[in-house]
């Protein structure tokens, strides 16, 4: 089967009916201890091993699937497929490169009743755009074992708020610090379109023409300074004088010095640094899709509810769809238009996605959110391209989402589909180390269930 499509009607009935123990069953077996180095506070079990698993289903994290094994040496994958026999024999369970949510508060946001657990929203202003989550992130927050639980191995990890929230990072869930915990930092500005842009903070803009207007005028005023050496000879460029003072533009006296923010802004304009746009009402999303094209940024699309009704020209920009949840509900004026299958409308219309639950607390129920998005029409295969990383893999360049020899080996077991609500996760490694699935509501359940 090496090389398959991804059929899911086929290969599912296999993977089912080969796990000794049925899936959301109490009797399933739990996942192994925290007895890692740290006491299991950095959610990992052991120390990096050599590993073979084999007798599995294996989702590749694109279009293609495989029987057979992994096998692991040095936090790599050096074999994957039918030829991998002997180690842990996984009873036909399922191999899949864990769930990577595509925006969520998480590290950021733990207590809704508690104030000082929350710093998802930096509200002093409405433009910090130096405000970073690494700097806020904690990789100990109880929500983060509770989403790896259920096979969520990381995310992009957004602040909340404001016209521009600040500097959004891609972590993985499990080190006892940022950054051990850290993958991509930053990952891109978040800036708000539509009524998100505006609110209450300082500075904020009240209409979405003021969120436009001072957007453009924000890129106006920090645009980046000119190249001194734009103008020198090719010969010159090509020979590696420039900017090394050996041509004929003489460095100014005294280099300019710029703003924390202002050198942010450079970065943008230079396509150094992404911009995340939240947009979720049609004209919203075009207005989005416009300033982007304008100062041409190396943007990606964050939310679109009402993607659908303007699918052909989002798929026209090229841009990236960060989009979810699938059960966004027509519940406001910003996403009057929303419907359940938006992803797949906007798949059909050759749009990249991200799937995204979007939420903290109920991070874990991302892969039930990819399957909602197949109840509604979207392929499976690219259902699990969008909730596995493998789509986000090509958009930040990440080292993880897609399973073969050289890549890391990041990946879970699943008792079944990976996607269905009820099945349960036997185990999961982040780089070839085994993390734990044990979660505070996992020791809840131990301690009291003799109550029961």
């Amino acid at each position: 089967m090496a090389g398959d499509k991804v059929s899911r009607r086929e290969w599912l009935a296999g993977a089912g009916a080969a796990v000794v123990t049925a899936p959301g069953t109490l009797t399933s077996p739990l996942p192994p201890e925290n007895t890692g180095p740290r006491g299991g506070l950095d959610g990992y079990v052991g120390a990096a091993a050599d590993f073979t698993l084999s007798n599995a289903h294996i989702l590749v994290g694109e279009l293609t699937m495989l029987s057979g094994g992994v096998r692991v040496e040095k936090g790599k994958i050096v074999e994957i497929g039918p030829s991998v026999t002997g180690g842990t024999d996984l009873l036909g369970s399922v191999i899949f490169p864990g769930f990577f949510d595509g925006g969520s508060p998480i590290g950021l946001y733990e207590i809704d009743q508690e104030e000082a657990t929350h710093d998802d929203n930096e509200s002093s202003d409405a433009v910090v755009p130096t405000a970073r989550v690494v700097d806020a992130y904690n990789p100990l927050s109880a929500p983060i074992g509770v989403a790896r639980r259920q096979g969520v191995l990381g995310g992009l990890c957004l602040p909340n708020g404001g016209l521009v929230a600040g500097q959004a990072a891609w972590m993985r869930f499990a080190g006892l610090t940022v950054a051990h915990a850290t993958v991509i930092d930053p990952a891109g500005v978040v800036v708000n379109f539509g009524k998100g842009g505006t609110g209450g903070q300082p500075n904020a803009p009240k209409s979405r023409m003021g969120v436009a207007s001072k957007l453009r005028d924000i890129l106006e005023a920090n645009k980046p300074p000119d190249d001194p050496h734009a103008n020198c000879s090719e010969n010159d460029k090509k020979s590696g004088r420039c900017g090394k003072g050996k041509c004929k533009v003489k460095p100014p006296d005294k280099p300019p010095e710029y703003t924390p923010a202002q050198r942010t802004w450079h970065a943008v304009h230079r396509r150094e640094m992404k911009v995340i746009l939240g947009a979720n009402r049609a004209d919203d999303i075009l207005t989005a899709i416009e300033w982007a094209q304008a100062y041409k940024l190396d943007a990606v699309l964050l939310g679109c509810a009402e993607g659908h009704l303007v699918a052909k020209e989002i798929a026209t920009s090229g841009l990236t769809v960060v989009a979810g949840p699938v059960t966004t509900q027509p519940s406001g004026w910003d996403n009057a238009y929303s419907r359940y299958d938006n992803l797949a409308l906007l798949h059909k219309a050759g749009v990249n996605l991200v799937l995204r639950h979007g939420g903290s607390h109920q991070l874990r129920e991302i892969g039930t959110e990819a399957c909602l998005a197949v109840a509604y029409g979207m392929p499976y295969g690219h259902a699990i391209a969008a909730a596995c990383g493998h789509n986000a893999r090509k958009v930040w360049n990440l080292p993880l989402g897609k399973l073969a020899v050289g890549e890391a080996a990041t990946f879970a077991v699943a008792l079944g589909d990976p996607i269905q609500p009820r099945t349960r996760m036997s185990r999961a490694w982040i780089d070839g180390r085994e993390v734990t699935l044990r979660s505070r509501q996992s020791d809840l359940f131990d301690r009291f269930r003799v109550l029961w």
